[in-house]
């Protein structure tokens, strides 16, 4: 696919044989082909074949068309070529902003028009009653936006609670389940992460795929989070078969943070935590076992065991959460 000067050349004699009534010129230029096809700006202007007499009697009784236009993109490979231009259609009362899109056909040797379609631009608000973006300036301003405040999730103390949550053995459920119905599940398991996680007070921080990464000021919410999590999933997919199973590793600690990630040690730490969790299992660190363990909430612990977290060194003791 490459820039061509050539089709370019071939639009804008068009367009001019178009505003100065040449008649001859432009449909001269039509191809003869069935599929040949034009679309207007009028939602009754879609003519093939014989229907385009109703387009030349329109340009007859018009005189051409009176439109002025500035830059013509224009690109071809092998025997197709296409284009598009903004115009202004100069009717009698006012004018009208306007885009026309162009496909060619080489056809013995010479570029004919197969589809050409003109259409008035209205904004977004006037069709889908909604204001939608435009441009990549307004786009980046409603990312901005949309971005979670992290800042909202550190401690006093400047740490952060990360969790993890994983669904056990995603590839072999999607296997079993097909592609449609593994997408359906997934949308439905995070959709309970991201209420639970609200209830909870804290922030998703990351959805991907069959994972999520949370985040929040307090280690006594996260977990009590990871339990509602557990709870909420079960209930969720208590006739799912296979059962769906998640497994969820919770560490507490300092992380940088910069727009909408923390990244650092404690992620690390808490990704590892959760890959030793079983499925249906709450498994936590040893810092936040201490930080809720007797903490006046409900929050206990039925096991406990040693660990190598990956590419951390030295054993590491990890606490299972009692669900109950």
């Amino acid at each position: 696919m490459e820039a061509s000067e050539e089709i370019r050349r071939v639009v804008q004699r068009w367009l001019t044989a178009n505003r100065e009534g040449d008649a001859d010129a432009v449909f001269g230029r039509i191809s003869d082909h069935a599929g040949t096809l034009a679309i207007g700006t009028d939602g009754d202007e879609w003519w093939h074949d014989h229907e385009l007499a109703v387009w030349r009697r329109q340009f007859d009784e018009l005189g051409g068309m009176p439109v002025r236009w500035d830059q013509i993109e224009a690109w071809e490979e092998g025997t197709v070529g296409w284009a598009a231009t903004k115009v202004t259609i100069d009717g009698p009362d006012a004018a009208y902003d306007a885009r026309g899109t162009y496909v060619l056909h080489l056809e013995r040797g010479e570029w004919k028009v197969v589809q050409v379609h003109w259409s008035l631009p209205r904004p977004n608000a006037d069709v889908w009653g909604t204001v939608l973006p435009v441009s990549l300036e307004q786009l980046e301003k409603i990312i901005q936006r949309e971005r979670p405040d992290l800042s909202k999730d550190l401690a006093a103390d400047g740490t952060v609670t990360i969790v993890f949550t994983d669904i056990v053995d995603s590839t072999v459920l999607t296997a079993r389940l097909g592609d449609h119905a593994w997408l359906e599940l997934v949308q439905r398991h995070n959709a309970v992460i991201r209420d639970t996680t609200a209830a909870q007070g804290g922030t998703v921080v990351e959805t991907q795929g069959d994972g999520s990464m949370l985040a929040f000021s307090s280690a006594r919410r996260a977990v009590a989070c990871a339990k509602a999590i557990q709870r909420e999933i079960a209930a969720a997919f208590a006739d799912a078969s296979p059962p769906i199973r998640v497994r969820i590793g919770v560490h507490t600690g300092d992380a940088l943070h910069e727009a909408d990630h923390f990244f650092g040690t404690t992620v690390n730490y808490a990704a590892r935590v959760a890959g030793h969790a079983l499925g249906g299992e709450v498994l936590v660190s040893n810092l936040v076992h201490e930080l809720v363990a007797g903490s006046g909430t409900d929050i206990g612990f039925w096991d406990s065991r040693d660990a190598e977290l990956k590419g951390l060194e030295g054993t590491h003791r990890l606490f299972a959460v009692d669900l109950g």
